[in-house]
């Protein structure tokens, strides 16, 4: 598998105070194919409600040592969705996938959606966050000088619809990440329903490391769509949310 070394990053960076000798002896357990000490680590400095891309990314390269390739795509999966841009675990993801049961090719996008997609997904919520506030700081700035605004009017005029260009796409990606839930399946096949009952017919059957979009709950139950449109309802126990 390519790209299975671990990241090291200057541990200011992950935000890990006070666990990085944690975080540096669970490198070391990976490096000396101690994976499931490894794990054991990370996951202890998950739960002390710290998380990067960079961590989750080593977690999941540890789950895919030991063949839990569920486990390992659902950190990618949670890596890429801090980081959208880390082509690592993108690569890594991609071949994880090949190795599942199910098959399921999506649904072709049209090029403007494609496109939409692209951008919106281009950066996390937080760095289009920033982004935006930059934008708009710059532009208050520029505001305060007449003398330039009045010289400059097609520039200013560039500015501000790139700063409400950012502001929308900053909306979209917040509700994006607000309404749009995922889960991958952690149980090894299940059947997925017409009705949110065992009693209702058995539409088909996924299998372990899928991935699903949730679209609605009803108690216990939640609806799914997978990548072709395909859509029913399932145990909410069966599934990990991203």
């Amino acid at each position: 598998m390519n790209k299975l070394s671990l990241i090291l990053v200057f541990l200011i960076s992950f935000n890990l105070y006070g666990n990085d000798s944690l975080f540096l002896s669970a490198n070391s357990d990976y490096a000396n194919q101690q994976y499931n000490a490894a794990i054991k680590k990370y996951n202890l400095i998950l739960s002390s409600n710290l998380e990067s891309p960079e961590l989750y990314y080593n977690l999941a390269n540890s789950f895919f040592k030991i063949n839990e390739i569920h486990q390992a795509i659902y950190y990618y999966e949670k890596a890429l969705k801090i980081k959208p841009d880390f082509d690592d675990a993108k690569e890594n993801l991609e071949i994880c996938n090949l190795q599942l049961i199910d098959k399921i090719e999506e649904i072709p996008e049209l090029m403007i959606t494609s496109l939409y997609n692209n951008i919106i997904n281009f950066l996390s919520l937080k760095n289009w966050i920033y982004l935006t506030l930059i934008f708009i700081w710059v532009s208050l700035i520029i505001f305060s000088y007449n003398s330039f605004v009045k010289k400059n009017k097609k520039s200013v005029l560039y500015l501000v619809i790139f700063s409400f260009f950012l502001f929308f796409i900053t909306t979209k990606k917040y509700n994006q990440n607000i309404n749009v839930k995922e889960a991958i399946i952690y149980s090894s096949v299940i059947n997925v329903m017409s009705a949110p009952s065992e009693q209702s017919t058995n539409l088909f059957s996924l299998h372990i490391g899928t991935k699903v979009k949730i679209e609605d709950q009803i108690e216990n139950w939640v609806n799914i769509r997978i990548a072709n449109g395909k859509k029913g309802w399932v145990l909410i126990e069966n599934l990990k949310e991203i």
